[in-house]
């Protein structure tokens, strides 16, 4: 595996270059984003998603930047769990 290569952009420190090509991306689309803003306690402990992305309509969705072929963490998946089930 790699390691990661920390890479500033737009004043935030991204722990990967990945994650900076995805805030430059989101920028690309004209999306408002925020890198970690917000962590969540769920069913599978504290997990803290990479990016908050606002829509122009207003809606707000969660990435969390893996590479190909990563395997899901398990607190990604119980806070994909949890929001639904808050819906």
């Amino acid at each position: 595996m790699l390691k990661a290569i920390e890479t500033r952009y737009k004043g935030y420190r991204f722990r990967s270059r990945l994650e900076a090509r995805w805030a430059v991306f989101f920028d690309a689309l004209g999306l408002k984003w925020e890198f970690e803003p917000e962590g969540f306690e769920t069913s599978a402990g504290w997990y803290l998603p990479d990016f908050r992305v606002i829509s122009p309509q207003g809606l707000v969705t969660w990435y969390e930047v893996k590479p190909f072929g990563s395997a899901p963490d398990p607190k990604m998946l119980a806070l994909a769990k949890d929001l639904r089930d808050r819906d």
